[in-house]
């Protein structure tokens, strides 16, 4: 069974909203933004989960903690997402509950996200640039 997961991020938590294939809820919680709350996450959902969140400004330590352990990670596009749903109440439930629905039915508007290997290319270029 395949679980599609939402995920609202902030500084130091994210809310996430898990649905079966069904469309029915899951898990709906905030969980702390490091490694334990990943993992805490993951022990209810399983293995077969795709995740998705909004691309912010700190999307690629998210992107990297989940890229391994879930079968799919996919970074939506702020503007298009917000476009779509058009919700003038915006909660951290909602919006979580709104990308996992997107990824379910195949319409979550993504952003690019460069492979690992452009990713760390860009990480040795900006501690070069900082440097000299």
């Amino acid at each position: 069974m395949t679980v599609f997961a939402g995920l609202d991020v902030h500084k130091k938590y994210f809310h996430a909203t898990a649905l079966e294939e069904s469309g029915d809820v899951l898990v709906q919680k905030n969980y702390p933004n490091r490694s334990e709350g990943y993992d805490s996450l993951l022990a209810k959902t399983g293995k077969e989960v795709k995740v998705a969140f909004e691309a912010t400004y700190a999307w690629e330590y998210v992107f990297e903690e989940l890229e391994d352990r879930v079968e799919e990670v996919k970074l939506a596009h702020p503007k298009r997402t917000e476009a779509i749903t058009k919700e003038r109440i915006k909660t951290d439930v909602r919006a979580s509950e709104a990308l996992a629905q997107l990824l379910r039915m195949g319409w979550l508007p993504e952003a690019w996200a460069p492979p690992k290997k452009t990713r760390r290319l860009r990480e040795k270029l900006r501690r070069r640039a900082y440097l000299v």
